[in-house]
């Protein structure tokens, strides 16, 4: 199988564009979701647990990832990557308030959920990894 992409105008491609100059760049586009009743059905074929089996210990994984994330911890799934929580908000100098009066709600403007991939995974992607140039609307 391969990694579908198209090619897609960009408006700002960086500092340094070239004012006037129309710029391009390959963006992967998706075939299709793979989700938990998918990924457990693959799993089933492949191992002795059922397909309810392996659905009831993912929504269960799912459970805990977010119990762990919201206790400020980072859930490292060894093999695959680690998720964590990253915070967005505002910055400010030091002459324009202390750190004592840091108010969250007016300077922590919301959050992400990151997600960092281990080596391995990003070897088995590097490895195996080929691209197909899909139609692309952008260009048409």
């Amino acid at each position: 199988m391969a990694v579908n992409y198209a090619v897609m105008k960009t408006k700002n491609p960086g500092k340094n564009a070239v004012a006037g100059t129309t710029y391009f760049h390959g963006r992967a586009v998706k075939t299709s979701d793979y989700d938990f009743e998918d990924l457990a059905g693959d799993v089933q074929m492949s191992t002795t647990m059922t397909e309810a089996d392996v659905l009831g210990v993912l929504r269960a994984m799912k459970a805990y990832i977010v119990k762990a994330l919201l206790a400020g911890r980072v859930v490292v799934l060894n093999d695959i990557g680690r998720f964590q929580i990253s915070l967005k908000g505002k910055c400010y100098s030091q002459d324009a308030m202390a750190a004592s009066d840091f108010s969250p709600s007016a300077m922590i403007t919301g959050h992400r959920i990151v997600f960092r991939p281990e080596a391995k995974l990003k070897n088995a992607i590097a490895g195996a990894l080929t691209l197909k140039r899909v139609t692309s609307e952008a260009l048409a």
